[in-house]
């Protein structure tokens, strides 16, 4: 390649101008707005050495729209002032096991809160100073700020004061920033950092928790990726769960890099779902499925996002742990969709036993990892149920076509269908009504043919609630059940007869099915495994 001839004619100014901050503030909220202060506080402290306890305390005033962050992670003495506010500047190092490398989190992320950023700080036992920024600051030309001193604080102490802020307070969001809290820093809050959020002290919540059913216990995989200046040892554990809950869908991955948690209940392609033959579309049936991975090393090669609210699933670290992880992901949703008859008998009684560590020869070779042979699939659902309802559907002949119906509702949410569940919302909305039908007209002894002659039926079944007011009478079915029926039944009229689409959620159909099997329960003593 031929070179060429350069000559200097001057220099192009590099100057950032303060623009910047209005396009790199616009992704934060006052989830990660409040993470990045609270992770420049550890970084600190973990920098320090972490020789003593530390202490953070949030204070979110929704009545006089006011958040202050106080920490005593060592403060900032007079020369390193400028870090507050220079892009970039940090004295972070990027090899190091920190948590924040990019320079501009805490300053972004307290500027998107507030327009109004008062900044005192003070380093061991120096003076205290204060630095503001302001909206007319932003505005202005000048990088420069002025450095006040005001009236000491407590030594190693920062505290962050924001007003006018960009978005308004709530009562509502206070409550949910102590559980993001609890889980995004529960490692730290384990190991002598104290968070307090309004007074009280913020509790770890963690999500190692595991079932032990026999044969199948969880699995851990360990992961080594080598950089020209640093390694990533990554921990990958997988297994059934212990503690699922079908409203919160607390199932897929979670991610922590350095102690920190970065993702949770991850369910899209890049861990496995949505593809055949991996974990496949996310749904129910694979919920008692969860994978943590925990990430160590260098901060410079983790995969998260500048805010740290996700991860960058093209990063070579992710790929290189990406593989395996799947394997897992896929195998324990199998496992849970296998199981599901029998979760409550094969899988959360068992609550205690041991991780087994998966040989590493078979992960660095990429190979399969060993894991134990599936146990094989059961019968079909519509034979299963059949087989359960045997005796009653001889008797009542009529209750085969709401036992089809509830199996033809399983088959339909395993379809890889956009539309799955509203045709499943349909389909157990038009069950339930038919069951009190079923009920009524086959049940002489509550509903005698003297009494009700074939025109009292027919005006009965001209209105639903008259239906259900008519059955409630002869036996009783819990007011929860009736109240959860008629909200999907509007749910279903919004999609029937209004211009907007409604959206169905998993949780939903759960719900619905659940609701639909205990009201054909009461009805038919009618058998249906959760």
């Amino acid at each position: 390649m031929a070179v060429t001839q350069k000559t200097v004619i001057g220099k192009v100014d590099g100057t950032p101008v303060k623009r910047m901050f209005w396009s790199i503030i616009s992704d934060y909220d006052l989830r990660t707005g409040l993470c990045e202060l609270i992770d420049n506080a550890i970084d600190l402290w973990t920098t320090e050495g972490r020789k003593r306890d530390l202490n953070i305390e949030i204070n979110l005033d929704p009545d006089r729209q006011l958040i202050t962050v106080q920490d005593d992670s060592g403060g900032v003495s007079s020369k390193e002032l400028e870090l507050l506010l220079a892009p970039g500047g940090s004295k972070n190092d990027p090899l190091a096991e920190l948590i924040g490398i990019f320079g501009v989190g805490g300053k972004r992320a307290s500027i998107a809160l507030g327009e109004q950023v008062e900044i005192r700080t003070r380093f061991k036992n120096e003076q205290t100073q204060q630095i503001d920024i302001s909206r007319d600051w932003l505005e202005s030309a000048d990088w420069e700020a002025p450095k006040y001193a005001v009236p000491d604080i407590t030594p190693s102490t920062t505290i962050v004061e924001i007003s006018r802020l960009r978005n308004k307070l709530t009562e509502a969001q206070v409550d949910e920033m102590r559980g993001h809290l609890s889980e995004t820093y529960a490692w730290f809050l384990q190991n002598g950092c104290n968070i307090r959020l309004n007074g009280p002290t913020i509790p770890a919540v963690t999500f190692d928790r595991w079932a032990y059913p026999k044969g199948f216990c969880p699995r851990l995989a360990n992961v080594g990726i080598d950089y020209d200046d640093g390694r990533i040892s990554a921990e990958i554990a997988s297994g059934l769960i212990s503690d699922r809950d079908p409203e919160a869908e607390n199932y897929g991955v979670y991610i922590y890099c350095n102690n920190r948690l970065i993702a949770k209940e991850l369910r899209t392609r890049d861990v496995g779902y949505f593809v055949t033959g991996e974990a496949g579309v996310p749904h129910p049936d694979a919920s008692m499925c969860r994978a943590i991975v925990r990430l160590q090393g260098p901060a410079k090669y983790m995969p998260w996002n500048s805010s740290k609210s996700g991860i960058n699933t093209g990063h070579q670290t992710f790929l290189t742990i990406r593989p395996t992880l799947i394997q897992l992901v896929s195998y324990f949703s199998s496992l849970s969709r296998r199981l599901k008859h029998e979760w409550d008998n094969k899988v959360t009684p068992f609550k205690s036993g041991k991780i087994v560590e998966i040989e590493q020869k078979d992960i660095s070779a990429g190979r399969h990892l060993g894991l134990p042979s599936l146990p094989r699939v059961n019968k079909p659902q519509i034979e299963h149920l059949k087989t359960e309802n045997e005796s009653i559907i001889r008797k009542s002949p009529w209750t085969v076509g709401l036992v089809e119906a509830m199996a033809a509702v399983e088959l339909v949410k395993r379809q890889h269908l956009d539309t799955r569940n509203r045709i499943s919302l349909i389909l157990l909305d038009s069950n339930f009504e038919i069951s009190l039908k079923e009920f009524i007209v086959h049940r002489p002894d509550l509903y005698p043919p003297k009494h009700y002659p074939d025109s009292r039926i027919a005006a009965i079944f001209q209105s639903r609630s008259t239906v259900i007011s008519e059955v409630t009478t002869k036996v009783r079915i819990d007011p929860n059940l009736i109240a959860k029926a008629n909200h999907y039944y509007n749910l279903r009229n919004k999609l029937i007869h209004e211009r907007a689409t409604v959206g169905i959620t998993d949780g939903d159909v759960e719900t619905y099915e659940e609701t639909v099997q205990a009201v054909l329960k009461v009805l038919f003593k009618l058998k249906f495994k959760n």
